[in-house]
């Protein structure tokens, strides 16, 4: 399987795991086109992935299904989609916000030479604990929203398909991890450290940790980076595949 596809492969099949969540939902179109729902608010959570069988129908049902849930999402425009997609939906106030990179650290390159103690591989005790800092990292804050994450989060660790990892200092999980698998890659998602735990050299732990548990996968390692990422991943050696606009009606994503 080509890189290029084996990401695809991995980031639509983790698109659909989101929308098994507890209150999640899909509106699925002609294969593997979907809008995912994960049952939470916010842009981040929900997804609209478009194939090159896509239409202006589809888009307009996905921009529907998220509006009955009160949710905001994101819809990366895949190279393969319909360029008639990007019109549309800035017609509709979806706008394009960011360019994000899809990339992949190939099986050469997967070094991880030693194991870390420090990187744990999450069990069900610490689901709950896991999800919260996965809120923290991404710059939630205390309180009956992080509460109310927890459920995801823990959905998210337990899953068949999915491995939850953390970098842990003084009994406190300060970097996070997820990785979803299938059948051509690893995909590597909600990868943050906690704000006051950055520039600490902590995410180089972390992947180190990570690179060393999964290299015996004998598959790639993909995700999608946003640009404040970017560089970090090019220093560690991934290559970058596409740039995918991304659009949404959120300024916040």
């Amino acid at each position: 399987m080509d890189i290029s596809r084996a990401f695809y492969e991995n980031f639509f099949s983790f698109a659909a795991m989101l929308s098994e969540a507890p209150h999640g939902a899909a509106l699925r179109f002609a294969p593997p086109s979907l809008a995912a729902a994960s049952g939470l608010p916010y842009a981040g959570e929900n997804y609209a992935v478009f194939a090159e069988n896509a239409s202006i129908g589809d888009a307009a049902s996905a921009i529907s299904f998220f509006k009955e849930r009160q949710a905001d999402f994101i819809a990366p425009l895949l190279p393969h989609a319909p360029r008639s997609l990007a019109d549309f939906f800035a017609e509709k106030g979806i706008l394009r916000r960011e360019s994000y990179t899809s990339m992949c650290l190939p099986l050469e390159k997967m070094r991880g030479e030693y194991p870390n103690r420090d990187v744990v591989r999450i069990v069900e005790k610490d689901f709950a604990r896991w999800a919260a800092a996965v809120w923290r990292a991404f710059g939630g804050a205390e309180g009956e929203e992080e509460k109310n994450y927890e459920p995801f989060g823990s959905y998210l660790a337990a899953h068949a398909s999915n491995s939850a990892f953390s970098l842990e200092k003084n009994a406190e999980f300060v970097s996070t991890a997820l990785i979803h698998e299938t059948s051509g890659a690893l995909g590597l998602y909600y990868f943050a450290t906690l704000p006051r735990q950055r520039r600490r050299g902590r995410a180089a732990e972390l992947m180190d940790g990570l690179l060393f548990s999964l290299r015996a996968k004998e598959k790639p390692l993909v995700l999608l980076a946003t640009p404040a990422g970017l560089p970090f991943y090019l220093k560690y050696g991934f290559a970058a595949i596409e740039a995918l606009p991304i659009y949404s009606a959120a300024e916040d994503i």
